[in-house]
């Protein structure tokens, strides 16, 4: 680190985001870069397993040696600078704007996501079984990296392994541009169009590089988006919070093993579903008759993904053992 000048930004209202784009879901993000602003590499990022499962000492040491070694070939004439992308700041999203920043309150990172879903749904284009999919997991492609060592593949499995990826493969590119750490990837295959097909990977394997193709299936960017605030922000409320059952919690309920089972934790203000009698402790297992869904078990984000501000559900519900349905309409927002 003495070979960097650090910089540590507290606020955010001033940062080009077009430029400086990142996920804002995360607990810690890095760039590094040269006097001109050329990025050469980011850290950071996350999967839905933990918001520090790509972020340790030995990886950061990783990143920052690979940072030196871009900002060399930049001095020497032989790094070229990508394009720039449009500017874009926190101001230009009406919700923050008109929000905590006419209030002079602190921005915060998530508050992008929420923005960004504003915009959309103000301007009529919102597409939520397209929109809020944002920043898939690596895992999802059966690639398991190993944290400490960057782009080291540990473990292969699924469309990987039938592409012919390979524990201790290295991976250099995807779709033919360089990344040098797991953010520079996270960010990458964000921009992968969501009705791709394939995406190919160049690996290093022993001292040699490599091509390898993974087919996309269409779940390929599925994640628990339900934590992100880009989702959060989305309509309609689904009128209650609940926690995911474990495999074993379903089975000893009688559930379906892929099917919903949230248990109701709280209401925090006064809703609909709760007038209609759902309580906390009840388990939700069907919402109009729907019991299971390829792209989430969680009952809330299903509502959220379906249904819209106004209609009126039904939920199955089982409390002590026994099942029921419960009616109710669905606010826009909670509050």
């Amino acid at each position: 680190m003495s070979k960097y000048v650090l910089v540590r930004q507290t606020r955010i209202e001033d940062i080009d985001i077009g430029h400086y784009e990142f996920d804002p879901q995360v607990t810690v993000y890095f760039f590094v870069i040269n006097a001109d602003e050329q990025i050469y590499l980011r850290y950071g990022g996350r999967d839905d397993e933990s918001a520090e499962s790509y972020l340790n000492l030995k990886s950061m040491e990783v990143a920052l040696d690979r940072g030196l070694e871009q900002h060399k070939l930049w001095q020497e004439g032989k790094l070229e600078a990508p394009k720039r992308a449009a500017a874009r700041f926190v101001k230009d999203y009406e919700e923050i704007r008109d929000g905590p920043l006419k209030r002079n309150n602190c921005v915060h990172c998530h508050m992008i996501g929420q923005g960004q879903t504003g915009d959309l749904m103000r301007a009529g284009k919102l597409d939520k079984q397209r929109d809020l999919w944002v920043y898939p997991d690596v895992k999802r492609l059966g690639i398991v990296l190993e944290a400490e060592k960057g782009l080291v593949v540990k473990d292969v499995k699924d469309a990987a392994k039938k592409a012919g990826l390979a524990k201790k493969d290295e991976i250099t590119h995807l779709n033919g541009q360089s990344v040098l750490t797991f953010g520079d990837l996270q960010h990458l295959l964000n921009k992968v169009p969501r009705d791709a097909t394939e995406l190919e990977l160049t690996v290093k394997r022993k001292d040699a590089s490599e091509k390898v193709t993974i087919a996309l299936d269409k779940l390929w960017r599925v994640t628990n988006i339900e934590r992100r605030a880009t989702t959060q922000r989305a309509e309609p409320f689904p009128e209650f919070w609940g926690k995911a059952l474990t495999d074993d919690e379903k089975r000893a309920a009688g559930l379906k093993p892929k099917g919903f089972a949230l248990k109701v934790t709280k209401f925090w203000v006064k809703t609909n579903a709760q007038a209609a009698g759902l309580k906390v402790d009840d388990i939700v297992y069907a919402v109009d008759g729907v019991e299971e869904d390829e792209t989430t078990q969680s009952a809330t984000l299903y509502i959220k993904l379906t249904k819209n501000a106004g209609d009126t559900i039904k939920v199955g519900v089982l409390r002590g053992g026994k099942k029921q349905e419960l009616s109710f309409k669905l606010k826009a927002r909670p509050w």
